[in-house]
C-alpha cells in the first residue's frame, strides 16, 4: 500500500487514560520524523512543540491518514468528519468493546510504524444515504457507516411508521422506533434491539423495529439494490432521524426518509491479520464457556 506522509490523531472523550497515549504519538513522531497534527480539541492536552490545527478543514487537509484514540463512537466521529472523503482512517482501542477500532493501545508505535511505511491493508464497507422529503421537496441529505435510526422522543407514546421496500409496502411499525443498519452496523445498536449479526461483506439493508408493541414484527434483511422508505403519519409522536449517532433531524408528521446504498467507504485502514469471526469471538466471548477435548478446527 501507499506509505502514509502524515497522522491527524483526534479523541473527543476527556478521559486521562488517553493524554498519555498522546505524549507517545509526540515522542513517535519526533523519532520517526514523521509529521502528527492534533484536532483542535485536543489544544491544551497536549505539549509544545505539537502541531495543533486550528480547524477541523486545516485537520483534514493536513492528515494523510486520521488516527482516533476511543471506541467505536469516536471512530464514527472521524468517518464523519472527513465527510466520507475516502481518507484512510484506523482506530485505537482505548478499552471499550470496539468492533472498529483495529488497534490496541499498547500497539500505537508499531501501527504508526507500519502504516507509515505501506505494511497496512484497507477493507470496504456499505455506506448507507438518507434523503428526507417533506412536502415534495427534499431538505435534507445524510450518510452513516453503522445505521440510520428513527427513535421518538419527549413522549413516552410509540412512534408509527410505515415501511416499504421499493414500490412494496412491509408494514406499519408501532415502537419505540426503527433502525437501518449495515452489516458493519449489526454489531452496534441494531443488535442491543435483538438484529441478527451480519459479515461485513454482505451488501444489505439490516431494518430492526425498537421494542415494537406486536412481538412478531421482527428484524428483517433486505436487499439495498432497492430503497427502503419510510413515512411519518400525520398523527404520529414527535421522532427523530439520526446517521450514526452524529448528525440529527426532526421529521414531522406527512415526512418521508429514503434510505438507499450510500456506495463504499473503501480506506477503513485494516493492520489486524483476525478474521471477523475471529473478532466476534474475542468480543463476544463466544465459547468461552465451553471445554474442548481437543482445540477446534
Amino acid at each position: 500500500m501507499q506509505p502514509i506522509s502524515s497522522f491527524g490523531i483526534v479523541a473527543f472523550k476527556p478521559s486521562s487514560s488517553i493524554d498519555p497515549v498522546l505524549a507517545r504519538i509526540q515522542a513517535w513522531s519526533s523519532v520517526s520524523g514523521v509529521p502528527v497534527y492534533f484536532h483542535p480539541v485536543l489544544s491544551g492536552r497536549v505539549a509544545p512543540p505539537a502541531q495543533v490545527c486550528l480547524t477541523e478543514e486545516q485537520f483534514v487537509e493536513h492528515s494523510g491518514a486520521v488516527v482516533s484514540l476511543g471506541g467505536d463512537g469516536t471512530f464514527l466521529s472521524a468517518i464523519h468528519l472527513c465527510k466520507f472523503s475516502g481518507k484512510p482512517v484506523v482506530g485505537i482501542n482505548m478499552g471499550g468493546l470496539g468492533f472498529l477500532t483495529d488497534v490496541a493501545k499498547e500497539e500505537v508505535e508499531t501501527a504508526l510504524s507500519k502504516m507509515a511505511s505501506g505494511q497496512y491493508q484497507t477493507a470496504s464497507r456499505m455506506l448507507l444515504k438518507a434523503v428526507i422529503v417533506r412536502g415534495g421537496a427534499e431538505i435534507k441529505e445524510l450518510h452513516a457507516l453503522n445505521d440510520i435510526f428513527i427513535n421518538r422522543f419527549d413522549q413516552p407514546k410509540l412512534a408509527a411508521i410505515k415501511a416499504w421496500h421499493g414500490d412494496h409496502f412491509i408494514t406499519e411499525f408501532h415502537a419505540d422506533g426503527i433502525i437501518v443498519a449495515t452489516p458493519s452496523g449489526s454489531t452496534a445498536y441494531s443488535l442491543a434491539a435483538g438484529g441478527p449479526i451480519i459479515e461485513p461483506n454482505v451488501r444489505a439493508f439490516l431494518v430492526t423495529p425498537i421494542c415494537p408493541h406486536s412481538l412478531t414484527q421482527r428484524p428483517i434483511i433486505l436487499p439495498c439494490d432497492t430503497f427502503v422508505r419510510f413515512v411519518i403519519p400525520e398523527n404520529s409522536v414527535d421522532v427523530l432521524l439520526s446517521a450514526d449517532g452524529m448528525e440529527s433531524v426532526r421529521l414531522q408528521g406527512g415526512d418521508e426518509a429514503i434510505i438507499t446504498f450510500g456506495g463504499e467507504q473503501t480506506n477503513l485502514i485494516q493492520l489486524s491479520s483476525r478474521s471477523y469471526f475471529d473478532l466476534l469471538r474475542a468480543k463476544l466471548d463466544w465459547g468461552r464457556t465451553y471445554k474442548w477435548s481437543e482445540k477446534p478446527e
